[in-house]
């Protein structure tokens, strides 16, 4: 009895684990379209490939010295940049303004992005015990509301 239910608790973690995978992709699997447009915007990245729950490829790889992921349709059609960035990366009225409105919370995450209509940054900023805070700053620093 107690090896059956050992067996099938591992057969369950197993294909719980096996789901879990089921977003990568492999490069040869990447519609040709989708490979094409990451080439061009992005020459000699190479990338490691997930399917988003609402369709979308996502690209993560390594360019000018960032972490990187771009999301594109499968026609290719490129949908969004995102740049991780270092604190110190943010311009200063970014810096002023969290020091400001936001003492002494510690900036979570701070990331440039881009899309089709836009470009802004996006602070995370940590709160412990409570829901974490995200900000977006337009292209010259300034809060967006």
């Amino acid at each position: 009895m107690k090896k059956n239910l050992f067996i099938c608790l591992l057969m369950g973690v197993m294909a719980m684990l096996s789901i879990s995978c089921d977003d990568d992709v492999s490069a040869a699997d990447v519609p040709a379209p989708v490979t094409n447009t990451f080439q061009q915007m992005f020459p000699g990245a190479t990338a490691k490939w997930e399917k988003e729950p609402n369709g979308q490829l996502k690209a993560e790889f390594y360019a000018d010295y960032h972490e990187m992921e771009a999301w594109f349709q499968k026609d290719g059609t490129w949908v969004m940049t995102q740049k991780d960035l270092n604190v110190s990366e943010l311009p200063q009225t970014v810096l002023n303004y969290l020091a400001q409105n936001h003492p002494g919370v510690e900036i979570n995450d701070a990331d440039w992005v881009e899309t089709p209509t836009g470009k802004y940054y996006r602070v995370e900023l940590d709160r412990e015990s409570k829901k974490d805070i995200v900000l977006t700053f337009t292209e010259q620093g300034e809060l967006k509301k």
